[in-house]
C-alpha cells in the first residue's frame, strides 16, 4: 500500500504538519510505503528534510499512490487522478468561523470543509467538539472521529528542562489564533499571585507583528505591576519541549477547551493543564473568567504539591492512553485506509 499525505511544510510550527509527519513515521514502521507531499511545492528542494528522515516527494511521485490523505489541500494537478482519498480536518471550527467573519467571507473554510466531507471517500475529525459540529453536514456518514495524537516517544518527561526560577511556573506556548491567545492568562496572574506569591507566568510564541499589543497590555498597568508576574516572554520558537518539562501548569487558551497538540505535548512532558473545557483535565475554568482561571490554577498547584512526580506521570499517562500516534495509526487510521480501499 502506498499512501501520500498532503501537508504544509512548517516544521515544529504547525500541528497539521507534525501530525502528518508522525503518521508517516508510524505507517512506515508497519511496512506501509507512506510519503509526504507539500501542497504548495510541485518539486521540493532536494536538500530539505525533517529530522533527517522525512523528505517530501514531488507531485509526479504521488501519481502511483493507492490512497491520498489530505491534511492541507490536494494540488489541482492531481485532483483529476480521482484517487481514493481521506480528508483529515485540523482547523478548529471556531478558528475557521472567526477567520471567515473577519475576512468578510473572503476565506470560506467552513464551506471548503463541508465540500471535502461530502466529496472525499472518508473524512476524519481530530476532536469530539469539531466532530459533533461537522457531523451536521455529513449526509452520507463519511465522517469519523480519531482523536488528535502525538509521538509520545519524542515528548517525554526526561530530557532538558528550562531552568525556571519561580514555582509554580505557569506556561502559555500555543500558536496565536483568534480563538486562542495568552491575554487571560496574563490577567489571571494578578489573582494567582495573591494566593501563591512565588507563582510566575511564561509566555512563549509571540510574533513581532503583534508584539505591541502584548507590550501595551502588560506595561500599561499601574507601576507595570503585571510585568512582575511574568518570568519570561519569548517570541516564536521551534522547540517548546524544554519549557514544558520545566513548567508545572500549562494554560489551554482555546475558547472551546479542546486540547491542541500543544496541550498533548505538554502533558506528555508532565505538565498539568488548566483549560476552558475538555475531559482530558480536572482543572476546568469558566471561559474568559480570570478569577475562575486563577482559582483552577491554585487548585491544580495544590494537587501537584501533594506528589509532584506522580502528578507529572498522571498527565503523561492520559496522553499515552488516549493520544498516542502509534496507537492511533495501528488501531484507527490503518483500518480506515483498508475500508476505503476495500470499498473501491
Amino acid at each position: 500500500m502506498k499512501v501520500v499525505h498532503f501537508s504544509n511544510w512548517a516544521v515544529n510550527r504547525s500541528g497539521l504538519f507534525m501530525c502528518a509527519a508522525e503518521q508517516v513515521k508510524y505507517e512506515r514502521k508497519v511496512g506501509i510505503d507512506s510519503q509526504l507531499a507539500v501542497t504548495e511545492w510541485k518539486v521540493p528542494a532536494k536538500d530539505i528534510s525533517f529530522d533527517g528522515w522525512l523528505k517530501p516527494i514531488t507531485w509526479d511521485e504521488c501519481k502511483d499512490a493507492d490512497l491520498f490523505i489530505i491534511h492541507r489541500g490536494l494540488p489541482h494537478e492531481l485532483d483529476g487522478l480521482k484517487k481514493p482519498d481521506i480528508m483529515v480536518i485540523h482547523g478548529t471550527v471556531e478558528f475557521i468561523m472567526l477567520e471567515e467573519l473577519f475576512s468578510h467571507a473572503e476565506k470560506q473554510g467552513i464551506n471548503t470543509h463541508i465540500n471535502l466531507i461530502r466529496g472525499c471517500d472518508a473524512s476524519v475529525s481530530v476532536n469530539q467538539h469539531d466532530y459533533d459540529i461537522y457531523k451536521l453536514y455529513d449526509p452520507d456518514n463519511r465522517l469519523t472521529m480519531i482523536h488528535d495524537a502525538i509521538d509520545v516517544d519524542k515528548y517525554t518527561i526526561e530530557g532538558h528542562k528550562y531552568p525556571f526560577y519561580h514555582s509554580p511556573q505557569i506556561l502559555f506556548c500555543d500558536s496565536l489564533r483568534p480563538n486562542k491567545y495568552p491575554s487571560h492568562a496574563i490577567w489571571a496572574m494578578a489573582e494567582v499571585i495573591k494566593a501563591i506569591p512565588d507563582a510566575r507566568l511564561t509566555v512563549v510564541g509571540l510574533d513581532l507583528l503583534g508584539i505591541l499589543t502584548w507590550r501595551n497590555m502588560i506595561l500599561r498597568s499601574p507601576n507595570q505591576h503585571l510585568a512582575a508576574n511574568i518570568e519570561n516572554i519569548q517570541l516564536l520558537t521551534n522547540d517548546t519541549a524544554s519549557y514544558m518539562r520545566g513548567a508545572d501548569i500549562l494554560i489551554n487558551g482555546n475558547m472551546s477547551g479542546i486540547p491542541s497538540r500543544t496541550e498533548l505535548e505538554a502533558m506528555a512532558c508532565g505538565c498539568q493543564v488548566v483549560s476552558y473545557g475538555g475531559d482530558f483535565t480536572k482543572w476546568v475554568a469558566r471561559p474568559f473568567d480570570i478569577k475562575s482561571m486563577a482559582k483552577q490554577i491554585v487548585k491544580c498547584w495544590k494537587h501537584i504539591q501533594k506528589d509532584p512526580a506522580k502528578a507529572r506521570l498522571e498527565a503523561r499517562q492520559w496522553v499515552c492512553e488516549n493520544a498516542n500516534m502509534e496507537k492511533q495509526v495501528n488501531e484507527k487510521y490503518i483500518p480506515l485506509y483498508k475500508k476505503v480501499l476495500g470499498d473501491k
